[in-house]
């Protein structure tokens, strides 16, 4: 008897568990803020703001040539605007990792196809960031134009090495 009870009670502490899990993964907010090309700042339903970086996607960063105008077209996409953010991780800085949803676009994969941001490979989970990227590159469409298009991760390492 002492086992089903013990396992009913797992059960059932599994299943509110997995739901409020669930529950958690999407959230509605209103972009605030925009920090760069795959980070904005969302305030919740509680007044509390949430860093958000961008899933999927790695935008160059201000140094970089299509830096600002990368922050400047996310700025346009959504900012000061509702979203619903599809919560996938929490990076090492703390910040929440989400997919951007507004009107059921996902800004992430826009941001790709309007040539303002990389497919992030290291990080991607779905291939159509990376088919997005192609048809950007192909098109010559945003930071495809540059002669010599630097992947921010790359950008980043140098600096790093002070290379730049």
């Amino acid at each position: 008897m002492k086992k089903i009870t013990f396992l009913f009670t797992a059960l059932v502490f599994f299943l509110f568990s997995h739901n409020a899990l669930s529950a958690e993964r999407w959230v509605n907010c209103r972009v605030v803020g925009i920090s760069d090309g795959d980070t904005i700042t969302c305030l919740l339903t509680n007044n509390k703001q949430l860093k958000v970086r961008l899933a999927e996607i790695d935008a160059p960063e201000k140094a970089q040539a299509f830096g600002n105008r990368a922050k400047q077209m996310l700025a346009q996409l959504i900012h000061k605007t509702q979203v619903t953010l599809q919560i996938s991780d929490y990076d090492r800085y703390g910040r929440t990792v989400a997919t951007i949803y507004k009107d059921r676009a996902n800004i992430n994969l826009k941001m790709v196809q309007l040539g303002m941001a990389w497919a992030y490979t290291k990080y991607m989970r779905h291939p159509e960031y990376l088919q997005m990227q192609q048809i950007a590159q192909q098109q010559r469409i945003g930071l495809w134009r540059d002669p010599n298009p630097m992947p921010p991760s790359e950008f980043r390492k140098l600096k790093r090495q002070g290379k730049k």
